[in-house]
């Protein structure tokens, strides 16, 4: 297989602290199901990547609606922890982050949403399957190897299924500001307004500079047959 990994340089918007305190909570909208006989990824991390173009149309549309779904976020929240501490931003990972998703979608058309690690989601429909779970796991790996878990990074331009011409995918690390809703010692009104909306959440216990999901995008392609864009 020829999936093309290529690995970030620096921490972008998407790991700041408060938006990584919730970025387990919006759950990913209109995204495909990939089809049953599409490759894994999980010997992508085998592949030496290759350097983006130097016009890469795609990826920058990819990179933007990340952005600008990090930097609505991030604003929302920084409102809500100042206005009501907490557990005013556990409300606005609920009902508000979808919201701020599919209009990001809608401006940039893409498909973007958010996963957890294997077993530590808050949300239920943001489990990771096939792609999206196999390049967690070569996210883990690495963070396992000693890199750091907000630097994590994978554009996949190959063997994508139809309608589909580019994905991407970037870490989500633990900071800070994450644990007051995702440490080891949730206060007891944050862990009541969790499981107010999450009944069955999974996602604390988790310590700084600990990897706990990703935020992917894709970019459709204009041809259905092959995904390629026009």
């Amino acid at each position: 297989m020829n999936q093309r990994y290529v690995r970030a340089a620096s921490l972008s918007v998407l790991a700041a602290a408060l938006l990584v305190a919730c970025a387990q909570d919006a759950p990913p909208v209109a995204a495909p199901a990939a089809p049953a006989d599409e490759a894994p990824a999980a010997d992508a991390d085998a592949v030496v990547p290759p350097a983006a173009p130097a016009d890469d149309a795609e990826l920058d549309r990819a990179q933007a609606a990340a952005a600008a779904f990090g930097s609505r976020l991030r604003g929302r929240l920084q409102a809500a922890m100042a206005e009501g501490g907490p557990t005013a931003a556990v409300e606005v990972c609920h009902t508000e982050a979808p919201r701020i998703a599919e209009a990001v979608m809608a401006e940039h058309g893409v498909r973007l949403g958010r996963v957890a690690v294997p077993g530590r989601n808050r949300n239920p429909v943001q489990a990771a399957n096939d792609w999206q779970l196999s390049t967690l796991k070569i996210f883990g790996q690495r963070v396992a190897d000693g890199e750091p878990a907000g630097e994590q990074l994978a554009v996949i331009r190959d063997h994508l299924p139809g309608g589909v011409a580019l994905r991407m995918m970037r870490g989500i690390a633990t900071e800070p500001g994450c644990l007051a809703c995702h440490g080891s010692d949730v206060a007891p009104d944050v862990r009541e307004a969790i499981l107010a909306n999450y009944p069955h959440d999974g996602a604390t216990g988790f310590a700084v500079g600990d990897l706990r999901g990703a935020l992917w995008v894709e970019v459709p392609g204009s041809d259905p047959a092959t995904g390629g864009s026009p």
